[in-house]
């Protein structure tokens, strides 16, 4: 079997029931869809039956034709408390980035 992954999109089956995602967008008003499973949900079954339609355009775009600034970065904002430094962050994707690539052999019969 290859390494390969496939991703696909979730599918949506035609017994969803539209009052209850529109129930659950209602009850997580305050939740992001990323952020939270019972939003998310909800979100694409209302999209699924044509309820709602996705934006087209990003948070930022949107700021902008309406001429509003949108944050450069997040330095204006309190990170919660135990947020790790954006150099740990780094240091994870440098970490998984090495995970990644395939093993080195030396010369010596060892591993490296």
């Amino acid at each position: 079997m290859s390494g390969d992954t496939i991703v696909t999109p979730p599918i949506i089956c035609g017994f969803a029931e539209v009052e209850l995602a529109h129930q659950q967008m209602r009850t997580h008003r305050a939740c992001r869809v990323d952020r939270c499973a019972w939003k998310w949900v909800a979100y694409y079954t209302l999209v699924y039956h044509g309820r709602i339609a996705p934006q087209e355009l990003s948070p930022r775009e949107r700021a902008h034709l309406r001429g509003l600034d949108y944050p450069a970065d997040a330095t204006d904002r309190a990170a919660p408390d135990g947020t790790p430094e954006p150099q740990t962050f780094q240091q994870v994707i440098d970490g998984l980035a090495q995970l990644a690539l395939p093993p080195t052999h030396s010369g010596s019969g060892g591993e490296s």
